[in-house]
């Protein structure tokens, strides 16, 4: 059968709407967590630097699962098409490796920020202004008492697991067929239950600065440090699984796998 083929225009709108409802259901639902547990009884544990009502662990295992279920129909749904990366690290750290050229990672992540923002403005539109007000639109960020460089360090670790879980999935030709979906959207869920509390749990840049984008437009402070620090660092995380998931995992040409 003849290989079917999707034109750049076709493969960027799959990315912008994939990532529109990552960012509306996955950041949504960490706004209406917020929106919630506004003004309701915690149990006062100082460890628990969390949000809502429910305590940190709960909260995020809601959010957690939430962007799980939208990540895993999203690339089901557009996999085909565009490979579904719906994360400019993704797109990089397969750039960094030629799996996709300049011009079409370029396209991508131009349609992965339009995406992401018009998905945290879609937030704002169902909740109205205690979305932002209230919610902030989900947007990641450090929490109380933690510091950025230390919410930094979250993030490049988290996308290094994000972007890890791509490779051996999605990249290796060894891995098992039709399982991609719900193993990567399964590892970022457990990421975000881990690190939620410490970063927000950005580990995607259009998921990162869509929400903030839109929070300034509506009026609340845009955060450079924050967002500048954090797409460093979502980078970097992915670069690092560019160059070592290949040393590790994929086999040279002409080794032998018998010790000599």
């Amino acid at each position: 059968m003849e290989e079917e083929r999707w034109s750049l225009p076709q493969k960027a709108a799959a990315e912008a709407l994939g990532i529109f409802f990552l960012v509306f259901v996955g950041a949504g639902t960490a706004a209406v967590t917020l929106i919630l547990g506004h003004k309701a009884p915690t149990f006062g544990n100082p460890n628990d630097i969390g949000i809502g009502a429910l305590g940190g662990m709960g909260d995020w295992l809601a959010i957690g699962l939430a962007f799980a279920f939208a990540i895993m129909t999203m690339i089901y749904v557009f996999g085909h098409v565009s490979g579904a990366h719906i994360n400019p690290a993704v797109t990089f750290a397969l750039l960094l490796r030629r799996h996709i050229s300049l011009r079409e990672a370029v396209a991508y992540w131009v349609a992965q920020l339009i995406g992401g923002t018009l998905g945290a403005f879609a937030i704002a539109l169902v909740y109205g202004h205690q979305a932002w007000a209230i919610g902030g639109l989900g947007a990641p960020g450090p929490f109380p008492g933690v510091p950025l460089w230390r919410a930094g360090v979250a993030e490049m670790i988290g996308t290094f697991a994000l972007v890890l879980g791509v490779y051996g999935l999605a990249i290796n030709k060894k891995a098992p067929t039709g399982w991609a979906g719900l193993i990567i959207a399964l590892n970022i869920a457990g990421l975000i239950i881990l690190l939620g509390n410490v970063s927000g749990a950005g580990i995607n840049p259009a998921r990162t600065a869509g929400p903030m984008i839109a929070d300034a437009a509506l009026g609340l402070a845009f955060h450079w440090n924050v967002l500048l620090v954090y797409i460093v660092a979502q980078l970097v995380g992915a670069a690092a699984v560019a160059g070592i998931y290949p040393w590790i995992a994929i086999k040279a040409r002409g080794v032998s796998s018998e010790a000599s």
